[in-house]
């Protein structure tokens, strides 16, 4: 029981910790985009929100 306590907890952690990278990625991006940003950057803060929705939706699994 303990273990799916603290893996649910962690992955929820995981999660929040991805959107707020997700936050700070986006704000550094609007401020400073110019002609030199990479094509991939948004495709990486996308993925970076799908892969936090995972560790959330995994983290409340764990805990139920």
């Amino acid at each position: 029981m303990n273990a799916d306590l603290l893996i649910g907890v962690v992955g929820i952690l995981i999660g929040l910790f991805q959107f707020y990278n997700v936050y700070k990625s986006w704000q550094t991006l609007r401020v400073s985009m110019n002609g030199h940003t990479s094509l991939f950057m948004p495709f990486a803060i996308w993925y970076s929100v799908f892969f936090g929705l995972i560790f959330i939706g995994l983290g409340i699994a764990a805990l139920l």
